[in-house]
């Protein structure tokens, strides 16, 4: 009778193993809202939901921020920013009336943007438009009724 050879994994390599694989289901799972949202959301509380000051979140080297609303596409996307951008592959906008994405732009690049919940403060108004970073201060519309908070340019 021939031995059986078995491969076996010493202990700390699969504890290893184990940490890394836990690691990356948790980064990979979405822990509430990203941190720019976390930012926008403590600006608006801060003002009492009346005004957003986007030129405060989304990093500084951004130069201007693109809004695009629920169902907005990659056509949609590239008429606001002026070059492609894959939204439907970065974002779930496209499917959901739930969110908007602001798109933090310097150049013909996005370098960062976030889906943002539309029941935290709602951008949806200003879908397809674009505000440069010293022009990026909304105000809350009076118009809009109950406690749905939406957010549009100052008049």
């Amino acid at each position: 009778m021939s031995p059986v050879i078995a491969n076996v994994i010493p202990r700390s390599e699969m504890k290893k193993a184990i940490t890394v694989l836990c690691l990356f289901f948790v980064s990979s799972c979405g822990l509430g809202h990203s941190e720019i949202s976390k930012e926008l959301e403590t600006q608006m509380r801060n003002n009492d939901w009346e005004k957003i000051d986007l030129s405060q979140v989304g990093g500084s080297a951004w130069q201007r921020v693109c809004v695009l609303g629920p169902y907005s596409d990659n056509s949609r996307a590239e008429h606001a920013l002026g070059f492609k951008w894959d939204l439907e592959k970065k974002t779930s906008v496209l499917s959901s009336d739930s969110v908007n994405v602001l798109a933090f732009v310097e150049g013909k690049d996005v370098i960062a943007y976030v889906e943002h919940p539309r029941t935290l403060g709602d951008f949806a108004q200003l879908s397809g438009q674009c505000f440069d970073r010293v022009n990026a201060t909304l105000v809350r519309d009076k118009t809009t009724k109950g406690n749905w908070v939406s957010f549009v340019t100052p008049k």
